[in-house]
């Protein structure tokens, strides 16, 4: 009976690890450059974390084999790997105590379990701030009754494509924002709202733009976020701004990047280890994990340090809310 030496299983260990890491150096590379230009290049941005953990492995494995070459490729390939999250512009840490609880979560429009269970985690949370998507007519209902937050957004959500703002702070003002840019229309609407902090105005833009499915749809949601950007960045001399929602988009594509350094604002994370807001329902199911993506976000304007960002639990939906605490400037 013939047997594989040991030298032969070098061999193909060393061939593996050369086609993992030209893979990756490739995909990295192809996918950083194009992304802005060519939508499926930008789709690949979703499942960035899933080309990150290869390319660690692939590193360290180069390491070990004592391979200069082949760790200097997979060295570059985990570096443009990494590009994406440190060109992010991120809000600073605070330095007193947060003020101002912020909650945004996408309820899902055929979530089959009852409001009880969200309404109990806002209890427990007890946010100054609640951004929502995708909410139904008896989940408005049943968020109203419940009284945590005094203050809403239009009860008319069918007008606001099914977002609604829950607050303790007074809204002042509430205003779809045009759905037009650089000449083109856009499906969905941002909604800028004034709220009374007792000082500087805080102005709010509840978001949820179209999911990238198709490019027309990738062309709306690029689109949309830029007329956000732009009504945002109008706002920054004499208020403060909070942008929050659905962005269906991660972090890693060029088009989150773009947003922040087009309308001045920073990201409100605290770290750049990937938490999977939006997931596969089938897959939770079946596996009990939550995979997927990060498209849930919320950003601020500089000046607003942030004191806390976690994901919260489940309660029905195919996204976790995302729990943000900030610090207002004095």
């Amino acid at each position: 009976m013939s047997t594989v030496s040991p030298r032969t299983i070098a061999t193909m260990a060393r061939l593996l690890l050369w086609s993992a890491a030209i893979a990756i150096l490739s995909t990295a590379t192809l996918t950083v450059v194009a992304a802005r230009t060519f939508w499926l290049a930008d789709l690949a941005t979703f499942a960035w974390p899933f080309l990150v953990l290869p390319a660690v492995i692939v590193f360290l494995s180069a390491i070990l084999a004592r391979r200069p070459a082949l760790i200097a490729i997979s060295a570059t390939g985990l570096g443009i790997a990494l590009l994406p999250s440190f060109a992010l512009p991120t809000a600073p840490p605070a330095t007193g105590q947060p003020g101002l609880r912020v909650i945004t979560a996408n309820l899902f429009v055929e979530n089959e379990r009852t409001p009880a269970e969200f309404i109990d985690f806002l209890h427990r949370e007890n946010p100054d701030v609640v951004v929502l998507q995708e909410i139904r007519e008896h989940w408005q209902e049943a968020l109203v009754q419940s009284g945590l937050l005094p203050y809403q957004s239009s009860s008319d959500i069918l007008s606001r494509d099914r977002m609604k703002v829950f607050s303790k702070l007074p809204i002042l003002s509430e205003m779809p924002l045009a759905p037009y840019f650089d000449g083109e229309q856009i499906r969905k609407r941002p909604v800028r709202l004034v709220l009374d902090n007792g000082g500087r105005p805080l102005v709010l833009y509840a978001i949820h733009p179209e999911t990238p499915r198709r490019p027309w749809k990738w062309r709306d949601r690029n689109n949309y976020l830029a007329l956000t950007a732009q009504a945002a960045r109008g706002d920054l001399q004499s208020s403060d701004v909070i942008v929050a929602g659905d962005w269906n988009t991660p972090p890693w594509s060029p088009f989150f990047v773009d947003f922040l350094r087009n309308s001045g604002l920073q990201a409100a994370i605290v770290d750049l280890l990937p938490t999977m807001t939006r997931f596969s329902l089938r897959a939770a199911g079946l596996l009990g994990i939550h995979a997927g993506s990060q498209i849930d976000h919320v950003a601020v304007s500089p000046g607003i340090s942030v004191g806390g960002w976690r994901a919260g639990p489940d309660y029905g939906s195919n996204h976790l809310p995302v729990i943000v605490d900030l610090a207002l400037p004095r």
